[in-house]
């Protein structure tokens, strides 16, 4: 990831969810934001044929979504059947590859695996992380004390996604170091 990415983030995340009337405090709607910005989503339920048995592989297993080039614009592919706090973390993956303007040619492969790979994938999914749980948002989390289930119940994300962005953004060093530090204060 290019150095200065991350705050970079945190500053992008929380304009796009203000894009949308939303503060770092609520859940963020990525189906709205691509309302909003004219990404059209396709359901996996929807397809038919040859083209839905693509994306499903003979062990059961499915891909969770794709951006597919479609004239000047991208549609989101995504896999229906998954439960909403998947979706809405992989809605909020594709949404950034496109806010953050990623060139590609078509991604999908046998392995049925992000094809873009490397950096642009760190980004995205950086991005994405501080969209579904910005900064801010952990901090307050951190200094309520809230556990990785009030977290993901908080901001409608799984509770892999709400520990992986309250460990990753620091919240909850940075608060207990700050209580550690008080509390020698007045010993």
């Amino acid at each position: 990831m290019r150095r200065g990415f991350k705050t970079e983030a945190k500053h992008l995340a929380l304009e796009l969810r203000s894009e949308i009337g939303l503060s770092a405090y609520v859940p963020f709607d990525p189906y709205a934001f691509a309302v909003k910005y004219g990404i059209r989503v396709i359901h996996l339920s929807d397809l038919h044929g040859p083209a839905r048995d693509y994306f499903f592989r003979s062990d059961g297993s499915a891909l969770s979504g794709a951006l597919i080039p479609y004239g000047t614009g991208v549609i989101i592919l995504e896999n229906d059947a998954q439960p909403l706090t998947r979706r809405r973390t992989t809605m909020c993956h594709e949404l950034a590859h496109v806010v953050l303007e990623h060139t590609f040619g078509v991604s999908l492969s046998d392995e049925r695996k992000c094809g873009l790979g490397g950096e642009q994938e760190s980004e995205a999914d950086w991005l994405s992380g501080e969209i579904l749980i910005p900064a801010d948002g952990a901090f307050r989390l951190a200094w309520a004390n809230a556990t990785d289930e009030q977290a993901a119940d908080t901001y409608q994300v799984s509770k892999a996604v709400a520990r992986w962005r309250m460990n990753q953004s620091g919240a909850r060093k940075i608060v207990q170091r700050t209580c550690a530090k008080r509390a020698k204060q007045y010993i």
